[in-house]
């Protein structure tokens, strides 16, 4: 028979003297010695019982005051945060898939560390141990193994993963060569009829490891191959396939395309990075490689829910549009 766990008592007991008016907003709670005599429960049973309550955004703590309350919803069940790099339309997608799945019982707050790295190391000892879940788009090139463990919330690692931490955190993933390869394949009679193909990506946002996928692909089946940082001030290659994952680049390749009087998907082509509802109609609508960013989210809340450790591939697809 299922038997709840000793220090569960305390969070009980603080839950329910809100619901009976005893702790009101802004009211102390009896300290971690008055908890062990009331409970008889040990120091660290006491403190865990304080870290979920405090996960729970339910009560915070001061050195001056001690544990008091700062919610008084103890329906909240989940306390999320997502901390993502850069604020885009497929983020959104995320957190709205995500706290559709969970329903009841959640708070999400959403915090940008804008792809860098230090900004992303401040963050995290900022909101350490005020969440009881965090889901974290990582910046490219981090270091920050034993900041995540020092969270003190289940952690969840989304969109890509950092190999040094397989095994140690959950994550929906991006396969980014493997799936960059894969959406080649799968419309290279398209692809035949152009000669290069180049990857135009600023590699201190975007992983490099599309790269990998792209020089493979070209290998394979005898396509040149190349990589710009920008395509500002540039003219379009005929007889090119761009694929960009950024949206001002978009504006860059269709501004040199109006200038050089080409036709998009007849004199060069593009494929973009991530589907948004912009990309269905820039254009007459842009061939685009993404993966399910509604999906990604459904599966971060089961990941939530679930205990353990687990590595999910999130499924990607490639839209078909007027500019391949």
């Amino acid at each position: 028979m299922f038997r709840e766990k000793r220090y569960k008592q305390v969070v009980h007991a603080v839950e329910k003297g809100i619901l009976d008016g005893k702790y009101k907003l802004g009211d102390r709670i009896p300290s971690i010695n008055s908890w062990r005599i009331r409970t008889g429960l040990s120091r660290s049973s006491i403190i865990l019982a304080l870290k979920e309550l405090k996960s729970r955004g339910i009560i915070e703590s001061d050195q001056s005051v001690g544990y008091f309350v700062s919610s008084t919803k103890i329906e909240v069940v989940y306390r999320i945060l997502l901390l993502f790099g850069i604020p885009s339309l497929f983020k959104e997608d995320i957190s709205n898939s995500l706290i559709q799945s969970l329903g009841n019982g959640v708070t999400v707050d959403i915090l940008f560390h804008g792809a860098d790295p230090e900004t992303l190391d401040l963050l995290l000892d900022k909101v350490a141990g005020k969440y009881s879940v965090y889901v974290i788009i990582p910046s490219v090139n981090c270091n920050i193994e034993s900041k995540l463990k020092r969270l003190g919330g289940k952690v969840i690692l989304a969109d890509y993963y950092v190999d040094s931490l397989i095994g140690k955190f959950s994550s929906v993933t991006q396969d980014f060569a493997n799936d960059t390869y894969d959406a080649l394949e799968s419309c290279l009679p398209a692809i035949r009829r152009y000669k290069e193909i180049i990857l135009v990506q600023n590699s201190r946002f975007e992983p490099m490891s599309r790269m990998d996928g792209i020089k493979r692909f070209c290998a394979t089946y005898n396509f040149e191959v190349g990589y710009i940082k920008t395509m500002e001030n540039l003219p379009i290659k005929q007889g090119a396939i761009y694929l960009t994952p950024e949206d001002r680049e978009i504006v860059f390749i269709l501004t040199a395309m109006e200038k050089q009087n080409l036709v998009i998907g007849r004199d060069f082509g593009l494929i973009t990075f991530n589907e948004t509802v912009l990309k269905k109609v820039i254009s007459g609508g842009l061939t685009t490689l993404s993966t399910d960013f509604v999906q990604m989210g459904r599966t971060i809340a089961e990941l939530i829910r679930q205990p353990g450790i687990r590595t999910v591939h999130n499924p990607w697809k490639l839209i078909m549009r007027n500019t391949l």
